[in-house]
Order: structure tokens, then C-alpha cells, then sequence
């Protein structure tokens, strides 16, 4: 995993630097946006609590290795005590990454200074411990009740943070930390079912992220049918030779759920974006363009070797998936303008003509240089 995480810092740490500045920019833009009627530390403290409200519980568990540990469950309990101090340690180094990120944004609500971070770690170590509890819920109206709990708690003491209320932060802090000694100080047998599924979540997340930039062998993927718009695709895409792969590509975009999810995130954050500041939105919207395409291209290696049976030219499959990253990239750069379109009456043709160009260019300069690279099934 360091070693995958070491290629991406070096081949694209300019590009998290250039993200980073155009969200804080944005995200600026937004709380001048947001109403006076409602105050900062509500919108900084939804955010982080979405940000933390799914942390990773990392324990290292195989499969397999339920059949050789089970029997051994009580010697373990030093080895997941640790497993639980390195998942803190790792939501912790990401929370304060984000932190020192948003200073400035930071710097407007509260002043930063050391019993802070204490705290954010105290409620990061909370976020995780509350995780680890759910392996002992015995059904889905206890895990639902369990995370409102848990959301709300996080919200509510971020909430404190921002606003110095030190008395209510401590309080609800104790409160929380007396559950959790109360619940884990029963005796109770690991879930090993949950365990390992829980590692295996986090694993398939780690190498997800990874694969936007480089191929991971063998990474499973979650799929839906979606048959209304593989009917739409057999619609609109001819019945020809030439539209061979689009169709294969158009039908594999829809149906894994990593890119249609991720396309569909995309759009709608720059839809809100638009809609909240439209003047200065087409920025936003090449950016949205970028991260659209850019995570989209791993989508080649999906095809499997054999696709090497259609009579198709290696040429003829590089133009394809050309074209069909076109296509989503035009239908996504129309929904965004549209919504810009209807918000404002300056900069509607200047933006629109920037558009185009940039998704012509982005595709056939830029993402043409990395169809076909090593590693691809299409290689012949």
C-alpha cells in the first residue's frame, strides 16, 4: 500500500495542490454565500462531521484466518487494542490534515490552539470506538438508531468546538465516553464475520482510490443491472461495427457503480456550485470536467482479453473509447452550464465556447496519451 500511495504523491501531488486551492477558494466563496440567518459554525461543523462519519476500522483480518484464530480469541486482545490505536492515529492524521487545510476558514469561528486538537482527537477516537460497537448490533434498527446517535453526537461536539462552549463540549464529551466504557466493558465474543468484512470494505476502498490512477490487478467491483438505461443506450447507439466498443463502454459505465456513482457526484456538487455562484462557476466547471475525466480512464482496463475476439482495429478502439469519454463529458459540461444558464445572463457564450474547447482538447491531447498504456487487455 506504501508503495502504490508513493507512485501517486510523486506523479500527482501538483494536481492535489491545485484541488485543494480551488476548494478552499470555493468553499470561501460558499460561506459568503450561505444565509447571515445562519452562522458558519453550523455549515463547518455539518462538514466535518460528514467527513468523519464513516471511519475506517483496520484490523488486518483474513479470511482465512478464522479457522487458526477463533480458538485463540482471548490471547488477542492486545492485538486488537492496537489495531484500534493505529485506525485512531490514521482518522486523526487525516483530520488534522483537513484542519490545517481549512485554517483560514477555521481562523473566522474559533481561535486554534492546543486543547483544540485534543479534543478533535478525543472525538475521533470516539468516531472509531462507536464503529467498533457495531459489530455486536443485533439488527438493522439498532444500527440505524446506533449511527443517528453517533452523527448527531459529532455534530453536536464539533458544534461546541466552534463556538468555545467549552461547558456543554466537556459535558457531552464525558457523557458520550461513559456509554462507550459501559458498552465495551461487557463481556463479549468478536464478531468475526464483521471483522473481516469490515477490513475487506476498507481494503476495497484503499485500492479503489488507487485505481483512479493506476491499474490494481483484480480489484472487485460492485455492479447493478440499471436496465433502464441500457435501454436507452441500445437506443441511441447504432447497430454497427464501429460502435462496437462504445456500446461495450457506455454499458460498463452504467452498470459498475464506482464510476456512475462517481459521475453522478460530480454533477451534482457542480450543479450547487452553479447554482450557489454562478459567476464564477465555469471555473468550478472545467475542474468538474477534469476530475470526471481523469477518473474515468482506468474504465479501459476494465474490458478483459476477450474483447481481442471482435474484428476491431487497435486503432478503432482507442477512437471509441475517445469518443464515448466525449460524449459523457459533453453531457456533463450541458447539465452544468444549464444550470448556470438559467442563474445568470452574464458570460453565457464565453462560457460555453471555454467549455467545449477545453473538453475537446482534454480528451484528444490528454486522456488520448493514456488509452492504451501498459497494462491495458488491449494490448496486443
Amino acid at each position: 500500500m506504501f508503495r502504490y500511495y508513493s507512485i501517486i504523491g510523486q506523479s500527482v501531488v501538483y494536481f492535489f495542490l491545485i484541488i485543494s486551492s480551488i476548494f478552499i477558494y470555493y468553499f470561501n466563496l460558499f460561506l459568503q454565500w450561505i444565509p447571515p440567518q445562519i452562522s458558519v459554525e453550523v455549515i463547518l461543523s455539518l462538514f466535518i462531521t460528514f467527513i468523519l462519519i464513516q471511519p475506517k476500522v483496520r484490523t488486518f483480518i483474513k479470511r482465512a484466518d478464522i479457522i487458526f484464530l477463533l480458538p485463540l480469541e482471548v490471547k488477542l486482545k492486545s492485538y486488537f487494542i492496537k489495531s484500534l490505536v493505529y485506525s485512531i492515529v490514521i482518522d486523526v492524521i487525516k483530520s488534522l490534515s483537513l484542519i490545517i487545510i481549512l485554517i483560514s476558514l477555521f481562523l473566522h469561528t474559533t481561535n486554534i490552539s492546543l486543547p483544540i486538537f485534543f479534543v478533535i482527537m478525543g472525538i475521533v477516537s470516539y468516531n472509531i470506538l462507536m464503529k467498533w460497537i457495531e459489530q455486536w448490533l443485533e439488527n438493522h434498527v439498532q444500527l440505524l438508531l446506533h449511527r443517528l446517535n453517533k452523527f448527531f453526537s459529532i455534530y453536536l461536539m464539533c458544534y461546541f468546538l466552534f463556538k468555545n462552549g467549552w461547558i456543554f463540549e466537556l459535558t457531552l464529551m464525558s457523557i458520550n465516553f461513559v456509554y462507550l466504557i459501559y458498552f465495551i466493558g461487557k463481556k463479549r465474543n468478536l464478531n468475526w464475520q464483521w471483522l473481516i468484512d469490515e477490513e475487506e470494505r476498507a481494503l476495497l476502498r484503499n485500492f479503489k482510490f488507487i485505481n483512479f490512477f493506476m491499474d490494481v490487478p483484480n480489484l472487485k467491483r460492485s455492479f447493478r443491472s440499471r436496465r433502464m438505461f441500457s435501454m436507452i443506450l441500445k437506443r441511441c447507439i447504432p447497430y454497427s461495427q464501429s460502435s462496437t466498443l462504445i456500446y461495450l463502454y457506455s454499458h460498463l459505465f452504467v452498470r459498475y457503480n464506482d464510476y456512475f456513482y462517481l459521475y453522478l457526484r460530480l454533477t451534482v456538487i457542480g450543479i450547487f456550485v452553479n447554482y450557489a455562484m454562478p459567476t464564477s462557476g465555469w471555473v468550478f466547471n472545467l475542474l468538474i470536467l477534469f476530475m470526471t475525466g481523469f477518473q474515468v480512464i482506468p474504465l479501459q482496463y476494465e474490458m478483459k482479453q476477450t474483447i481481442l475476439l471482435y474484428p476491431v482495429s487497435k486503432s478503432q478502439r482507442k477512437d471509441s473509447f475517445l469518443k464515448f469519454v466525449s460524449v459523457i463529458l459533453y453531457i456533463q459540461f450541458f447539465i452544468l452550464y444549464f444550470a448556470m444558464f438559467i442563474h445568470t445572463s452574464t458570460s453565457k457564450i464565453f462560457s460555453l465556447v471555454i467549455g467545449t474547447l477545453f473538453v475537446y482538447v482534454f480528451v484528444n491531447f490528454f486522456i488520448s496519451k493514456r488509452v492504451n498504456v501498459s497494462g491495458s487487455a488491449f494490448n496486443e
